[in-house]
């Protein structure tokens, strides 16, 4: 990955790119997948962040900020860029109800999950859109309430609040200490 980064950045710039890229993707992919809930979308969201990111890498001002928050307010943006181009497409692609076949395999669902998967998948579902990506941001990037306040907009109380009655919600929806109907 350096070879291609320092084509555009000296090697100092290139190899810290490459120790950010390695240190926070991991965070970035499962960010965008629970959100999405597609690994072929989280993938795609991911590349997207990282180009991003790229093209700022030399703007990036430490003393200004978090590089942390810096990566996942581009992250924010991306996955609303996703879900804005997505409903773009389902207005605009009447290609899914009268397309060929190919067109409609294109938009075929996930395959199956693990059924803990899938419980804790419907029981943040049953969240609100703001309370399913403040949980997001906190379990699935490891951002701090503040981090994801300055993000969202909202106070740093506000984001505690949001985090302990999702919880509480989610809770109430999946079986305690994981026992589980396998009838």
């Amino acid at each position: 990955m350096a070879t291609t980064i320092s084509a555009t950045m000296d090697e100092r710039a290139a190899g810290d790119f490459e120790a950010f890229y390695a240190e926070w993707f991991d965070r970035v992919y499962n960010y965008a997948r629970h959100r999405t809930g597609s690994a072929t979308r989280a993938d795609e969201i991911a590349s997207d962040v990282f180009t991003r990111a790229l093209a700022g890498w030399s703007r990036l001002d430490p003393n200004k900020g978090d590089a942390r928050s810096w990566l996942f307010s581009i992250a924010f943006r991306a996955i609303a860029d996703h879900y804005r181009a997505e409903k773009r497409r389902r207005w605009f692609s009447l290609g899914l109800l009268f397309g060929s076949k190919e067109e409609r395999d294109q938009q075929a669902p996930e395959p199956k999950q693990e059924p803990e998967v899938e419980r804790l998948m419907a029981a943040l579902g049953e969240l609100s859109d703001q309370h399913r990506e403040v949980v997001s941001l906190k379990f699935f990037s490891g951002m701090t309430n503040r981090a994801i306040a300055k993000l969202t907009g909202l106070t740093e109380s506000n984001v505690g609040i949001i985090l302990f009655r999702s919880i509480r919600r989610m809770r109430k929806g999946l079986p305690a200490g994981g026992e589980a109907d396998h009838g």
